[in-house]
Formats: structure tokens, sequence, C-alpha cells
């Protein structure tokens, strides 16, 4: 979830990892030897227990470093975040959009022959399959009906042309027939367009074509076999230009402000992609936005393929990284346990997002160079708990 509050983001990240606690059984046990360890520097006695320190009014508990090393206590310092982790996004690899067509059959027929598979590269106006039809010969006809007509309509007009010029028709005649030759024209050229993405076969049966490669490519998709009856406008391959692939996935409608085009993404084995385009409504299933992002290095990514990514949003103001183990649950809060001089005291944070290893955070007084208890916190909570 995603709120505005002075001026700073926060996000809810589903994918971090569940912080574990001690259970108050195990930390009533513990309580003794912690004491003891406290008071004793590590060699518990008897009646330590009222020697050792106490947390202020503050919540502040001093701890020596002899004391850290003995309750196995760690630390780390702060650092400033850039970006903010958004984990766990199921997404799936599909055909890049600006750089993949679909070859189409434009007459319904029947395959005879698939001149070529997926992962082959073809040249444009190379043929790719050989379908017979019966449309194709109706076609034929029609374009050299549309030829004879044409031809015929030209005649025509240039006999009216010089019968105007000495006078024996009138103009009207004249123009009349030179419409009639553009329109005969027309139909020439309709036809013509028509084959232009298929070649009749000069060795096959009679309605047999070449479809031919729209443009340069290498083949993604074979949809068609021998013997296939295809429908008019029916898919028959898709072809890709480039080695690049489009990444999909969905983010929480609360993201939709925070994401914007040119943001990173990361996926497995080291890939990475760049949000290209982010959609304007709500899927109706997943209750997400849409976001369409282009692969970077896409060889060991194939279309079709699921898989999950980590999008990274802009980190804001006073955000920084700390170790995922700093983090202690806390009822619906976290908190991180602060170092200021001797002192250890609670904080509580706002978690904005993160991986396996690392927590997004903001909170008051924890800032980039502040150490804090990377492990042994749990210790730190039950000497110093957070109010």
């Amino acid at each position: 979830m995603v709120r505005q509050t002075g001026g700073t983001r926060k996000f809810h990240d589903a994918a971090m990892p569940r912080l574990r606690l001690v259970s108050a059984r195990r930390i009533a046990l513990l309580s003794p030897l912690v004491l003891s360890l406290l008071a004793c520097g590590g060699k518990p006695e008897a009646g330590s227990e009222d020697s050792s320190p106490q947390a202020d009014a503050q919540g502040r508990i001093v701890l020596t470093e002899v004391q850290l090393k003995n309750l196995g206590i760690t630390q780390v310092a702060a650092t400033a975040a850039t970006v903010v982790p958004i984990t766990g996004l199921p997404a799936h690899i599909t055909a890049p959009l600006a750089a993949s067509t679909e070859v189409t059959v434009p007459y319904a027929g029947v395959v005879t022959q698939v001149l070529v598979d997926e992962g082959s590269q073809v040249q444009r106006g190379q043929p790719m399959l050989r379908v017979q039809s019966r449309e194709l010969v109706t076609l034929q006809a029609e374009l050299a009906r549309a030829r004879a007509e044409a031809g015929v309509a030209q005649q025509q007009a240039r006999r009216d042309a010089v019968l105007f010029k000495e006078g024996l028709i009138a103009q009207a005649r004249t123009q009349e027939s030179r419409a009639r030759a553009a329109i005969a024209r027309a139909s020439v050229a309709q036809a013509s367009l028509q084959l232009t993405q298929l070649r009749p076969s000069t060795r096959g049966a009679p309605g047999e074509f070449e479809l031919l490669a729209p443009q340069a490519g290498r083949v993604l998709h074979r949809a068609v076999k021998p013997g296939q009856a295809l429908a008019a406008l029916a898919s028959a391959f898709t072809l890709m230009t480039g080695d690049g692939l489009d990444v999909e996935f969905n983010i929480p409608l609360a993201l939709r402000d925070a994401v914007q085009p040119g943001l990173a993404v990361e996926l497995p084995a080291g890939a990475r992609a760049k949000v290209m385009a982010v959609g304007g409504d709500a899927d109706a299933g997943a209750q997400g936005l849409r976001v369409r992002a282009q692969v970077q290095a896409a060889s060991a990514l194939l279309p079709g393929q699921q898989l999950e990514a980590s999008l990274h949003l802009p980190a804001p103001v006073g955000a920084v990284v700390v170790p995922a183990s700093a983090l202690l649950q806390q009822g619906e809060h976290h908190v991180v346990y602060v170092r200021q001089g001797q002192a250890w005291h609670g904080v509580v944070v706002h978690l904005l997002g993160g991986d396996a290893r690392s927590a997004v955070i903001v909170g008051d007084g924890v800032h980039a160079g502040v150490n804090v208890a990377a492990s042994g916190g749990n210790l730190l909570k039950t000497l110093a708990p957070v109010e």
C-alpha cells in the first residue's frame, strides 16, 4: 500500500520475508542468563541481576563492547537508499510489442507445404508457406478481367479524345470515357494489391500460392502444419526482429502514481528490463495495474516464460537501507534498534520495501551512517522494549 505522510511514500511489500520473533516463554527463560551476562561480562553469578544495566526513562540502555560481544549483538551502518525494491511480482515474457509481426493467410485454403520453421531467419519477400485456395483462382480471374476491362476503357478514352479534338463528339462523352478508364485502372490496382503478400506457385496445382514474409526477422512461432485447413486471415507465423523481449506484470493499484516509464526492473539470472508503458485501467481479475517493460538482455529468456520480477521505485528522501535481520515485528509495525554513543534504543520505522537480504525503511532518528543492530535485536527488545 502507498500512503503520503510528511512527504514520504510508504510502501507495503508483500514479498518481504516474515521476521522470526523469540517467543515470550523463551525470552522469560533467557532473561536471567541475559542479565547475568550483562552484569559479569560473560560469567553468570548469583544476584547479578541487581547490578545489571537497566533502560532509562527514554527507553535507552547502555552496553559495553564486551557485553555486546557476549550477547552476540552485531551492528552495521545504515546507508542511504536510492531505490525501493518491490519484489515477488508475478510476470511473464512476451514477444516484443513494437518488433513482432503476425503473418496471416489472406485467403482460405489448405496448407500444402511449410517452408520455414520456428527459429528460422527469413528475409523480406521470402516464401514461408504454400497454400492451395479456391479463392486465389477467383482472384486471378478477377484480376485478368480487370486488366482486360482497363485496356478496353483506356483505348476508348484515347479514341474519344481524338474525336473530341475533331469536333465529332461532345466533351461530356470524353469525360465519361476518361472516368471509366480511371475506374478500371483502380480495379486493377486493387486486385494486384491483394496479391502483394503472396505469389502464385508455378510448380503446384492451380490455385496454389506462396505466402511471403512481410519483413526480415526470426520466426518466433509457427501455427500451421501440412494438411491444415485455414480460414481467411488465420495467423500462420509470428515474426520478431531483434533480440529484445517484453515482460508484463501487475502492480498494486496504490503504486500507480509512483510507477513511470524508465524505472528499472530486475529479473532472475541477472536480466534487467526497463518500464516502457503503464496501463490506464485496472486489470479486472487481478485488481492491479498492468505494466510492460522491455528486457535489455534476453538471451536466457523465452516468450511464454513465467517468473518473478522486482520493480525498483525511487526512494523518498530520508529512506535508508538496513539488513532485513535488523527489523523486529511489533504488532502491525516494525522496530529497529539504533545506537547513539554507548546507548541503544528502539525506533518504530515504516517498511517501504526490500528483498530477502535488505530492507528500505524510514523512521525518526534513523539516517544514513547510524548504527543499527543487525543481529541480537530481540535481546535488546527484552532489555529496552519499545512502548
